[in-house]
């Protein structure tokens, strides 16, 4: 076992070389490392290492394991993640504080069945509930590789360790290695060829994932943040200079309660963003989600009024729930800008909707322009690709909404016909305020402007 040792431990240094700032993956380095730590049980021989090793492998590898699937899997907020991350080391804890000690620890391997088990089986199903949830292409592939990667091998152990011990049936942990071979060649492979968890092995060293993050949270996601505000100043204080030729004082007026707004929210931005190439910092607080898109519309007002879009709007008056808001109404401004570039200034029809499905709140932002063919379809959210081909688009703007939803626990998908297109974000039912739960059916309002 003790090139299972060298495996998992070389993998885990990989793993966190190249991808340490994804919070998965540091769960998932240390999910290897104690599966690396327990396997110099069967090479040691002083009893109390031993045993201390092998409690490491039987004890805390599952819960490394499940918490690596419950933070990839992007399913719940960060105060749910963490109080997990608490809880989950109970059944640790109670499995030691029961287990007679006197020269070794005594596992008693019933009592670790019932509970890491579960952990094992629960992790091997977020992981692949986050591959079958997953709409881009790219991150879909990535995902079904990682599916492969450790869910084989984490079945095998539930079979060949867990079970066999707590029935004590046959001793099939020596065939554990042959898995682990596997899993490594797997990983090895799909990181020259694709990349996996955050590694990119070829002949120079690429972080792919963190260059995304590090580009896209920092330096350039403030420009291109500030680019948006800017073009909005830009066209309000032209659209002011015309006013004043014409004595239009109450439209001025308006405008120049818009500058304001547009410059409060730079400073916002410039504020929260603190360092260039660091994560972005979400801070949560609640909030009336129907007022966030508002603002979004109201960014983007002068657009929509010099194009002629019709805005249909179709959600409640008050819809509570707890986000960061800023980021969000960044999420929404960008979608609401890429539907005015879209459609055509005749005929064009802008739609936002939320409602709910059993699991999710849904906010769709649709509109009747330009279709989106499939291959452009699976590179929308990849940093720096852009179908507009101007000089000041950056191919940034869903890149940076992906990244933000994804840490509310939360995603954005594209569906395309050969006209018109439908971004929808969904984010966890665990974000609405029940104390303020509002009836969708009741409070819905269809308006046209």
């Amino acid at each position: 076992m003790i090139f299972s040792t060298i495996i998992d431990l070389l993998l885990a240094v990989l793993l966190y070389f190249y991808g340490r700032k994804q919070e998965a993956t540091k769960w998932l380095v240390l999910f290897l490392i104690f599966a690396g730590l327990g396997s110099l049980s069967e090479v040691v021989v002083e009893p109390v290492w031993r045993s201390l090793f092998f409690f490491i492998l039987q004890a805390c590898t599952p819960y490394g394991f499940l918490m690596f699937a419950i933070v990839y899997s992007v399913t719940m907020t960060r105060r749910i993640k963490n109080t997990l991350a608490c809880a989950l080391v109970l059944p640790i804890i109670i499995t030691l504080l029961i287990t007679p000690m006197k020269q070794s620890i005594q596992l008693d391997f019933v009592i670790l069945f019932y509970w890491s088990v579960p952990y094992y089986l629960v992790g091997c199903f977020l992981v692949i509930y986050s591959y079958k949830k997953e709409t881009n292409l790219v991150r879909k592939r990535n995902r079904l590789i990682t599916v492969f990667f450790v869910v084989p091998p984490v079945l095998v152990i539930v079979l060949l360790n867990h079970m066999e011990r707590a029935i004590r049936t046959f001793d099939g942990y020596q065939y554990i290695s042959m898995f682990v071979w596997m899993a490594f060649v797997i990983f090895i492979g799909s990181a020259i060829r694709f990349g996996v968890l955050g590694v990119r092995i070829k002949l120079e060293k690429q972080l792919h994932d963190q260059t995304i993050i590090g580009i896209v949270s920092g330096a350039a996601m403030l420009n291109h943040a500030m680019k948006n505000h800017i073009i909005n100043i830009d066209m309000l204080t032209g659209r002011m200079k015309e006013n004043l030729q014409y004595r239009l004082h109450e439209q001025t007026e308006k405008d120049i309660a818009n500058i304001q707004a547009e410059t409060r929210q730079m400073m916002y931005m410039v504020n929260r963003i603190k360092k260039h190439i660091e994560d972005i910092e979400i801070v949560d607080g609640p909030t009336n989600l129907s007022d966030i898109v508002a603002r979004a519309i109201q960014s983007n007002r002068y657009l929509l009024d010099d194009k002629g879009i019709t805005l249909i709007t179709d959600y409640p008056d008050y819809y509570n729930l707890v986000c960061d808001k800023l980021h969000m109404q960044e999420v929404f401004a960008n979608l609401i800008r890429n539907a005015i570039d879209a459609v055509d200034s005749e005929n064009g029809t802008i739609e936002i909707r939320i409602h709910e499905s059993k699991k999710d709140i849904m906010i769709e932002f649709s509109n009747n322009g330009k279709g989106i063919d499939k291959a452009t379809v699976a590179q929308l959210f990849e940093p720096f690709f852009t179908t507009k081909h101007q000089e000041n688009n950056f191919g940034l703007g869903l890149t940076y909404c992906y990244l933000i939803l994804q840490k509310h626990g939360g995603s954005i998908g594209v569906v395309s016909e050969q006209t018109g297109a439908t971004f929808t974000i969904h984010l966890p039912k665990s974000r609405k305020i029940l104390s303020n739960r509002l009836d969708l059916g009741q409070r819905d309002q269809k308006q046209s402007i």
